[in-house]
């Protein structure tokens, strides 16, 4: 299982371990789970904060030459973590993430009928392909 992890760049802390880090705490210990992110801020940066001490199964999507955020490699499993790069758009990146993935966490606080947020586009986008819903 490969789960994209992504959302909004403005949830608080509180938000972020209710709705994120209490459904990734179910498969932390599954070898056979492995983990998606971007490199935005938000959710992006807290997923990896949270994850960078608990698995070597991350995979960071981030555009042009390096990430804008990244975990210190210092006694964590970061340098094990797959880091690619080099996508020209954010569009670009989230499409390469919602191909690799077979789930997707992920949830929209953004939203309105006037704007529609890029994490909606992205979980609109992963249950059209049949992405399994977290």
């Amino acid at each position: 299982m490969k789960i994209f992890v992504f959302g909004n760049g403005n949830l608080s802390f509180e938000e972020f371990q209710e709705h994120y880090q209490q459904k990734m705490d179910k498969w932390l210990d599954d070898s056979q789970v492995s983990y998606v992110v971007c490199d935005f801020r938000g959710v992006d940066t807290l997923v990896m904060e949270y994850l960078k001490c608990k698995t070597p199964h991350v995979s960071v999507l981030h555009m042009m030459d390096r990430p804008r955020y990244l975990p210190d490699k210092y006694k964590t499993k970061v340098s094990q973590w797959e880091i690619r790069g080099g996508f020209e758009t954010d569009a670009d990146r989230d499409a390469a993430a919602i191909e690799m993935c077979s789930h997707f966490l992920a949830i929209d606080f953004n939203s309105n009928s006037k704007r529609i947020s890029g994490t909606q586009k992205n979980i609109d986008r992963c249950r059209e392909l049949g992405k399994t819903e977290l």
